[in-house]
């Protein structure tokens, strides 16, 4: 496989995790999260062992990664929903609320940081005239947080548009996030072309209003058996290569 465009595209749209921005150490925002929904417990009145809490979050994240993957879009509030009531606990009141504001806020003492190279590829391809917008699957960390972290890595002043599932209601691979990002900038689908780093969600996505795609493979190769994208390049720098830039 490989892009069929002459000369540069109208538009390139990005995922966000893995393709700009990754998170160096899930595993410690992951133990953040559940010492939050003990603390939470402990405040209801329901004190819960730290590996009560824990099994009680990793079934709620099981639960919003298999809705994701049946297309149905779920975050913070959802999961301390479901994690509170397995641990007994009615979800509502201040120890729910003080939950989800503070998953929602956890990856900013994490190490969320952006891909070698990314701020290169997003000022080569506006310095070349061409549109760029991001369409991003959010999860715990909503779409308010993300901007906040594009910001402070002097990514976002490159985008010209933010797509984010908890604000367009579905996550990729729906075709509603695809579309809000091309009529928003104002392109043909043909004409653009989508990176990102999973098959399911950005290739198929992509390919399904007909633009064309890009996997990257840096920070997660995915594996699966799933078609694959037009071209598949390891960073940024073969990134730019690949687009002209």
């Amino acid at each position: 496989m490989s892009l069929h465009l002459v000369g540069l595209p109208e538009a390139v749209t990005f995922d966000c995790w893995n393709t700009l921005l990754y998170e160096s150490d899930w595993p410690a925002a992951v133990a953040r999260r559940i010492e939050a929904l003990a603390e939470a417990a402990t405040d209801a009145g329901h004190a819960a062992a730290h590996e009560q809490a824990g099994a009680a979050f990793e079934n709620a994240w099981r639960r919003h990664m298999d809705l994701w993957v049946e297309g149905v879009a779920s975050g913070a509030p959802e999961i301390a929903t479901w994690a509170l009531a397995e641990l007994g606990i009615d979800p509502d009141g201040v120890a729910y609320e003080a939950l989800v504001t503070h998953w929602q806020e956890a990856s900013h003492s994490g190490r969320v940081l952006m891909l070698h190279g990314a701020q290169q590829t997003l000022a080569a391809l506006r310095a070349r005239g061409v549109r760029t917008a991001l369409i991003c699957d959010t999860g715990l960390t909503p779409g308010r947080v993300v901007r906040e972290h594009l910001d402070r890595l002097g990514l976002l002043h490159y985008l010209e548009l933010l797509v984010f599932s908890d604000e367009v209601g579905v996550p990729k691979p729906n075709a509603k996030g695809f579309r809000a990002a091309l009529e928003g900038l104002g392109v043909e689908a043909a004409r653009s072309i989508h990176v990102g780093d999973i098959k399911r969600t950005d290739v198929a996505g992509g390919r399904g209003v007909g633009m064309q795609t890009v996997r990257i493979t840096e920070s997660h190769d995915d594996a699966s058996g799933l078609r694959e994208a037009d071209e598949v390049v390891e960073g940024h720098a073969e990134l730019q290569a690949l687009l002209g830039v």
